[in-house]
């Protein structure tokens, strides 16, 4: 459902393959992993992280623009996938029309394409070849579709390690409004109690809309409400782990406030499962991971339709543009302080720029380290410094 083409011709994606005959062929595409330690453990709920693997594409034309894509890769094969699955399939098939190589791929390799690692790495050879393709053109992504770009909604991720108790959380709400977030969101703390007084600290500063990101926590709709119950929160996140339909729809009519979830929902059932099933208020979307910018292009006409409003998932050089490009309205785009352990990488771009080191304009944007094999991440606490 969706992947119709007739569907996007408000964005003007007829431009692609009118141009598509003065792109360069691929020379090469090639992912790696990269993994940073972290200085404390991110605990939430029962899963522990240590470190934080990401795979990292580049994507090669035959004139030598190069286009980079990056994303966590949850500990799965994502860079595997790419180098021995997907990478020669693509060339072959590029025809310097992202959109359609991307279409005709899944449909000649969909089996092992629509979920997963696979789908992660498809995801990211995606948005590398879009911003390839940019930056052979000396432009933008958002100006490569004739589209300017659009300011949204920016929201800060607080409250990493969720080890933190509810006395911490008042200084990076400020520290976080003052670098220039109109709203905070929070994980779960050490327990539903930890988990709500967190909240309640972040609620009782009164200088910006909070929400919560219950991590998969929980297992039933009474739960999540029971944490919940009788906060004014923005949204209520991700309360349980993917293909918790009945339990979302439950909770939803418990609730007051909104309801969002999609984070990782690595699959190509993903978002018409939650829009069908009238599960959810707002939309979690990643592109990085969801068939990127071409699947969000496919599907713009049906999500537009859908009268959701989407929150997207961290990455946020990436789906700043994206969001951009699509007509369904952008609830928030959210971002994490160098230190937090959030997004590393992502940390480590926005600390690198704040000493001067930044992307060229061009394509997403992105100015990524070229990092050892395994790598630290920055240490806390986190540092808020502005988006802008």
């Amino acid at each position: 459902m969706g992947l119709s083409r007739e569907g996007f011709r408000g964005i003007v994606i007829d431009s692609l393959s009118h141009d598509k005959k003065f792109i360069p062929k691929i020379k090469e595409i090639s992912a790696r992993r990269v993994t940073l330690r972290l200085p404390s453990p991110v605990v939430l709920g029962q899963y522990v992280i240590s470190s934080r693997g990401f795979a990292v594409v580049t994507v090669e034309l035959a004139d030598g623009t190069k286009g980079h894509a990056f994303s966590l890769d949850r500990g799965t094969p994502v860079a595997l996938s790419i180098n021995t699955l997907i990478a020669q399939p693509y060339k072959e098939i590029f025809d310097g029309d992202p959109i359609a190589t991307f279409d005709a791929l899944l449909r000649r390799m969909s089996a092992p394409l629509s979920s997963g690692a696979s789908l992660r790495g498809l995801s990211l050879v995606d948005l590398a070849v879009h911003d390839a393709v940019a930056r052979h053109k000396d432009i933008t992504v958002v100006e490569n579709f004739g589209k300017i770009k659009q300011a949204h909604p920016i929201w800060a991720v607080i409250g990493y390690p969720p080890s933190r108790g509810p006395e911490e959380i008042a200084w990076e709400v400020e520290a976080a409004v003052a670098a220039g977030a109109i709203g905070v969101k929070l994980p779960v703390g050490a327990n539903p109690a930890k988990t709500r007084e967190r909240i309640e600290a972040a609620l009782a500063t009164g200088l910006c809309p909070v929400a919560t990101d219950l991590a998969w926590s929980c297992r039933s709709a009474k739960d999540a409400f029971e944490i919940v119950r009788g906060l004014d929160l923005a949204w209520v996140e991700d309360p349980f782990i993917p293909g918790s339909i009945t339990e979302l729809v439950q909770l939803r009519r418990m609730l007051d406030v909104p309801l969002a979830s999609g984070d990782d929902e690595t699959h190509l059932y993903h978002p018409q499962v939650f829009i069908e099933t009238g599960a959810l208020d707002i939309l979690r979307i990643d592109a990085t991971c969801q068939g990127g910018l071409s699947r969000m292009i496919l599907l713009n006409e049906y999500m537009e339709k859908s009268g959701l409003a989407i929150s997207w998932h961290v990455y946020d050089a990436i789906h700043n543009q994206i969001a951009s490009i699509i007509d369904s309205p952008t609830f928030s785009i959210e971002y994490s302080a160098p230190g937090a352990s959030v997004d590393p990488l992502a940390e480590l771009i926005l600390d690198q720029r704040s000493s001067g080191i930044t992307h060229d304009g061009k394509g997403f944007k992105l100015a990524i380290p070229d990092l050892p094999e395994i790598s630290d991440a920055l240490d806390g606490p986190p540092r808020w410094v502005s988006y802008q």
